[in-house]
């Protein structure tokens, strides 16, 4: 693979193309002793060979087109330091999974992942009131993403923004169009404004989402906030935990097949799940071979449901 490289006037590289074809690139951290700044516009545009990419640890600047119609390029982890993701840069990228975000970024461009449809993994380093930036991803999917907050102060958080739809039907009584939306998506999105995100607002949409979205999207959304409870009042606490209990064994079964048993124990308050229900997830269980959760599910049963010893009179 070879780099064409020119110095800017603040002493900088900027890439400017490459030659060869690869399908792990590893850009240089320096040329001639400078540091590669800039990325420029469409250099590996359309570069379908492409499935990794390492940037360079000083970079500032991807600018526009830079890595759009990589259909093939799966995961991105910009350096700390990294300030402009300019315009469509990852547009068409349809196989782009991850993407990790630095709390450096000042600038996204317009559709700057527009058409990923396959991103669905986002992480962002940020602080409190400033989680706005991802606006701009967000606002150009209407499917599901999940997108982790990790705050300068070492909190966490885990999100998941559900996908949604709008359809348009014309009334000619009327002369007018008359619209309905499908799914949640839009009213997570609008959970985010200049000011940061809105965490009471984000859960209590949650009462819609049980009825708009599939049920494996509600589970994976309640269990996300439980694992992760960053601004999660107790009150949204423990109407997840009770909107969870009452799904039975379905519950249990998506836990068993997202191997997702570890967030059991965050169940504990309130009524104990039906019995039926724990007896159908240690049998789901012991198919799927999940002993750990088997054994869980088994204590749990002892616990709540313990067996009555009979006596007899001789």
């Amino acid at each position: 693979m070879e780099f064409k490289f020119e110095i800017l006037k603040d002493n900088n590289v900027r890439l400017t193309a490459i030659e060869g074809e690869e399908g792990v690139i590893s850009i240089p951290d320096t040329w001639e002793g400078h540091p590669v700044t800039v990325i420029g516009e469409e250099v590996f545009y359309g570069r379908y060979e492409m499935k990794r990419i390492q940037l360079p640890k000083y970079l500032k600047n991807i600018e526009g087109h830079a890595f759009a119609e990589c259909r093939f390029l799966e995961q991105v982890d910009f350096p700390e330091g990294t300030e402009v993701i300019g315009d469509y840069c990852f547009y068409n990228c349809i196989r782009l999974r991850r993407i990790v975000i630095p709390k450096t970024l000042v600038h996204m461009g317009y559709g700057a992942f527009k058409n990923d449809t396959d991103l669905k993994d986002i992480h962002i380093h940020t602080v409190q009131g400033l989680e706005s930036q991802i606006n701009t991803i967000l606002s150009d999917m209407n499917f599901e993403q999940t997108v982790t907050f990790h705050y300068e102060d070492g909190n966490t958080s885990q999100l998941v923004f559900t996908d949604y739809f709008y359809e348009e039907t014309a009334n000619e009584e009327a002369r007018q169009f008359n619209h309905k939306t499908y799914g949640s998506g839009s009213l997570y999105r609008n959970c985010i404004s200049s000011t940061g995100i809105d965490y009471m607002k984000y859960d209590e949409i949650f009462d819609l989402t049980i009825h708009r979205d599939e049920p494996e999207t509600v589970m994976d959304l309640a269990l996300k906030r439980l694992i992760y409870p960053y601004e999660l009042t107790e009150k949204a606490r423990k109407k997840y935990i009770r909107h969870l209990k009452s799904m039975g064994g379905q519950l249990l079964f998506y836990m068993i097949e997202t191997r997702r048993w570890s967030a059991f124990s965050l169940l504990e308050d309130g009524e104990a799940l039906a019995k039926e229900a724990i007896e159908e997830g240690i049998e789901y269980g012991r198919k799927k071979d999940a002993a750990e959760f088997v054994s869980t599910l088994m204590q749990y049963k002892n616990i709540h449901y313990p067996s009555v010893m009979k006596n007899f009179d001789l």
